[in-house]
């Protein structure tokens, strides 16, 4: 017995009419205020590389690297141009940062699985429970990434190295 998404009929005026879908328009045809500010908005839990990113591409670009470290800090940074902001994922759900994310910048969601991160942290950090921590940043991914989304323009599998993201992220901010 086959089973049907769709389980209602309509009357079509033009039966023989085609709509078609292509691939999709280029990136540069849809208008967002982030073409205008120049910034580039890092979010992502701690290990996901997002600061060895951000001065990679400070490197690359000739832009400063701002990581602030309030919720004031990051309003004032992402009211700003012209530089490349990491947000710690405690500021991002900061209901005076928030709302300014998606249109400060190219918005870029470092990506990855929570154990993997939890490993890079306790190893970076020198946590001897990387469990304990991943438990942690399992129930903190649950809270904050429907922020992540929400504000995204990219997003960034931070599975790989920041060095192996470069080029990618490159691309995507236009240089």
């Amino acid at each position: 017995m086959a089973k049907y998404l769709i389980n209602e009929e309509y009357e079509v005026k033009d039966g023989g009419a085609v709509k078609a879908y292509g691939r999709g328009e280029r990136r540069e045809d849809y208008a967002d205020t982030w073409k205008d500010t120049g910034n580039v908005v890092l979010l992502g839990l701690p290990g996901s590389g997002r600061r060895e990113l951000a001065r990679l591409l400070a490197e690359r670009t000739g832009k400063p690297a701002i990581v602030p470290e309030d919720a004031q800090g990051a309003a004032e940074a992402l009211r700003g141009s012209g530089a490349i902001i990491v947000l710690e994922d405690r500021l991002v759900d900061a209901p005076e940062v928030g709302s300014l994310i998606h249109s400060a910048g190219k918005v870029f969601y470092l990506m990855a699985d929570t154990r993997l991160l939890s490993n890079r942290v306790a190893e970076r950090d020198g946590v001897a429970d990387a469990d304990d921590l991943w438990r942690t940043l399992s129930a903190r991914l649950a809270e904050v990434e429907p922020v992540f989304y929400s504000v995204l323009h990219f997003i960034l599998q931070a599975s790989e190295r920041p060095q192996d993201l470069l080029d990618d992220a490159m691309e995507k901010i236009g240089y």
